[in-house]
């Protein structure tokens, strides 16, 4: 986990396309969301139990209209079979 790469999400949802060729490294990969993106993205990642959230961070933009923006952390596990059950 050398490197951190960084994705926006927008309403056309080719990020997850994206998501999951980077996946692929052992890269951790910070996700950027606004608006109802962001309730998008954490249905997804909550779904996927082979990602791992490492940090989630909300902040309000400068600009009010854009609202919260949301900042994910996220990485693949590395054995999905491995996983703890709830």
């Amino acid at each position: 986990m050398d490197e951190e790469v960084k994705g926006k999400c927008g309403k056309d949802e080719e990020w997850k396309d994206e998501l999951e060729k980077r996946l692929q490294t052992d890269d951790q990969i910070v996700l950027l969301a606004l608006g109802n993106v962001k309730y998008q993205l954490l249905s997804y990642l909550n779904k996927r139990k082979d990602i791992e959230i490492m940090k989630l961070e909300t902040r309000h933009m400068k600009k009010r209209d854009k609202g919260t923006g949301l900042k994910a952390t996220v990485t693949s596990r590395s054995k999905p079979d491995n996983l703890q059950k709830l």
